[in-house]
């Protein structure tokens, strides 16, 4: 354990990470950075896919990377002694995969009986879909997402990558509750995690409404069915626009006043939401026309003095220069595996009062075997050099 992890929440857990691409590796990012040992498992012969692209360098800071074949039994052997050297297993391998490698929970929990695994799938490990493989993109469509987002008549909404983000937050919260019920009863747990489920929680509002009231939302792009105006407006410049959200009689009125537009706040017709969306395209037109003649920012602020929500709309370019994650400290420098300084995200999070969080830059496969085998697992350095020349070790 680093000296730079002493007084995070998870000093002293051990995870052993058996997860890969991207929803897997996000939690147990976390749950590094906030103090655990991460020792994340992979293999030559069988390569995490995000190894190829610049995600993996973010997915897999403050972790140890060591390589193993499970593949052969003498692999599964060491990661059953790895298990029961941990406090936290995480898998993301389709339903039964696991088990049928012989580290399902019931193995596992044999070598150590408060051991807490989480096993998250696309669709969980019950259920007629269980079997289906899948990806976060695409279960935004499964799970009735994609079909409420974008704009009404026209194509469905493109796949996209929020869900697996999404899920590895969700993960973190339920591996640090499994640690808190362990703390309380000694008990360990079994996770069954669908993030098809996950997904589907996040739109409670569309699913009530058909259940309620017979009705299917249609997407309404930056509409809202609650709050006018409600959009994106574009603003001086090559490809600059500002969001805008209202969410009052107050925050319209004050708005009015910003854009020097008094007689729409005057207008009875306009004082309420319902009454604005009906005229969206009219008072679309007046905002814009106040934003084209000013910079994003500029916009923002302004907005924002007047108690309006506001918020440029940022391209990676313009996220990565912002003052407001510059100044607030969220990009650490690291040097990556290519030997470059690179500016990666922390976390969207401070403990106040203690220490930052641990981050040190995602290492290459095999770079702790020594610590994993030797110190943790207390092999020989001849069973070790045995096990790389059998590409057990591999």
């Amino acid at each position: 354990m680093s000296a730079k992890s002493e007084g995070l929440p998870l000093e002293g857990v051990r995870v052993l990470d058996l997860s890969w691409i991207i929803a897997g590796p996000t939690a147990t990012r976390f749950l590094a950075m906030m103090g655990a040992e991460v020792i994340k498992v992979g293999s030559a012969r069988r390569p995490d896919p995000s190894t190829r692209g610049a995600p993996f360098q973010a997915y897999n800071q403050s972790k140890l990377y060591a390589a193993l074949n499970i593949s052969r039994p003498e692999g599964l052997a060491l990661a059953r002694r790895l298990a029961s050297v941990s406090d936290i297993v995480i898998e993301n391998f389709a339903a039964g995969v696991i088990e049928r490698l012989g580290l399902g929970y019931d193995t596992l929990r044999q070598a150590k009986p408060d051991i807490i695994m989480l096993s998250s799938s696309g669709t969980g490990h019950s259920g007629p879909d269980k079997d289906y493989v899948a990806y976060g993109s695409l279960l935004q469509y499964y799970t009735g997402w994609n079909s409420i987002s974008g704009y009404s008549n026209s194509e469905p909404i493109k796949g996209g990558l929020w869900a697996d983000p999404w899920v590895g937050m969700e993960l973190t919260m339920v591996a640090a509750a499994a640690l808190n019920h362990r703390a309380v009863t000694g008990e360990g747990n079994y996770v069954d995690f669908s993030m098809a489920e996950a997904l589907t929680a996040s739109i409670p509002e569309a699913l009530l409404d058909y259940q309620m009231n017979d009705r299917v939302p249609e997407p309404m792009g930056n509409a809202d069915n609650q709050h006018a105006p409600h959009g994106v407006y574009r603003c001086k410049g090559s490809d600059r626009w500002l969001a805008i959200a209202v969410t009052d009689g107050d925050e319209w009125r004050a708005l009015c006043g910003v854009i020097g537009r008094q007689d729409l706040a005057a207008d009875d017709a306009l004082a309420d939401a319902q009454g604005r969306r009906g005229q969206q395209r009219m008072i679309d037109a007046a905002i814009s026309a106040w934003t084209l003649e000013r910079d994003d920012y500029e916009a923002a602020r302004i907005l924002q003095d007047a108690g309006i929500a506001a918020a440029p709309y940022l391209s990676p370019q313009r996220v990565f220069t912002d003052p407001q994650l510059r100044e607030g400290g969220f990009f650490t420098t690291l040097t990556a595996s290519d030997g470059k300084p690179h500016d990666l995200p922390a976390l969207g999070w401070r403990f106040a009062g203690g220490p930052a969080p641990y981050i040190t830059a995602a290492p290459v496969l095999g770079q702790h075997n020594d610590y994993v085998y030797k110190r943790l697992l207390g092999l020989a350095d001849e069973e070790v050099a045995q096990l790389i020349d059998d590409q057990i070790i591999y």
